[in-house]
């Protein structure tokens, strides 16, 4: 037996073997389509240790890539005073009392995602037991969104040329909507949907961990026109809330490119501001193409 011929028998021999023992053990062998898909991305925010601020540099090292950040130095730590949704830390975000917009409120960053048709969004969220929802007026954005091109947000008119976006808000009590910009909004600002259960509005709570997550699909293009068959989907604790279909995005080939932390107070006056110091924590962010991706929604499988 030649050299190279003794060397593939001892590897197959090898792979049969710890074939056996995995089935002994009652491990079936990875399967390819087991794997996540290219798309998918996962931050648990354990990485670095309690106490560390969470820059833009670290966001880049877990593998989530932005031209800039607003916020991130200034208001947002690795975490372990309260306890995590997953593993032993996680990501606190702070929102001084009488501040709004997200240099001084929370944090900004657009996350860069691969173009995709459809993409899936989830992560987990705490606000603190004193959380104010603010003063004479109410409003924030909570977390993360998504986003296609130019990400159309704040009071623009959006015109199928300069993208869109959709993200969920906090309002009056911690009442919950989802905040979407599209060619046809209704006024000004961007459209909002409250997000329900069992008939009854959604508030979110204080003190304790929610699921969020939101499902966009990009309309299609004919002959130059939007199509009305764009979609978005918000889920609350692994149900859907919130469904908005016949949407005009876009009327380039503008996909669903970007998953931007946009969490703030706000509004744009002074009355949005909170009344006290808060703090929101968010875990075990993920984003994906795939559904199957997304553990809290029936994937994992």
């Amino acid at each position: 037996m030649t050299a190279a011929r003794a060397l593939l028998a001892s590897t197959l021999a090898f792979a049969l073997a710890s074939a056996l023992v995995s089935t002994a053990w009652g491990v079936a062998p990875a399967a390819a389509e087991d794997a996540p898909s290219p798309t998918y991305r996962h931050n648990t925010f354990e990485r670095l240790p309690a106490g560390s601020v969470y820059s833009l540099e670290e966001w880049e090292k877990d593998g989530w890539s932005a031209a800039r950040g607003v916020g991130l130095d200034e208001h947002t730590v690795i975490d372990d005073s309260v306890p995590a949704r997953g593993g032993e830390k996680s990501l606190r975000v702070f929102y001084p009392a009488g501040k709004i917009g997200p240099r001084e409120s929370g944090a900004l960053a657009r996350f860069r995602l691969a173009p995709g048709r459809e993409y899936h969004l989830s992560f987990w969220a705490r606000f603190s037991e004193d959380f104010s929802w603010g003063t004479t007026s109410f409003g924030g954005k909570l977390g993360f969104g998504l986003t296609g091109g130019r990400g159309c947000s704040g009071g623009q008119v959006c015109d199928g040329e300069n993208g869109y976006s959709s993200r969920v808000v906090w309002g009056r009590d911690g009442r919950a909507a989802l905040y979407y910009y599209h060619m046809d909004k209704k006024g000004e600002y961007g459209d909002r949907l409250p997000l329900r259960a069992d008939g009854d509005d959604i508030h979110h709570p204080r003190g304790e961990w929610v699921h969020i997550a939101q499902r966009l699909r990009v309309n299609t293009v004919a002959d130059g026109r939007a199509v009305p068959d764009g979609e978005i989907e918000a889920f609350y604790n692994g149900e859907s809330a919130a469904l908005v279909t016949g949407l005009r995005l876009v009327t380039n080939d503008d996909l669903v490119d970007g998953a931007p932390l946009s969490t703030f107070f706000g509004g744009s006056t002074e009355g949005f501001a909170p009344a006290n110091d808060g703090y929101i924590w968010y875990d075990d962010l993920k984003v994906s193409t795939s559904r199957a991706d997304i553990c809290e929604l029936g994937g994992c499988l």
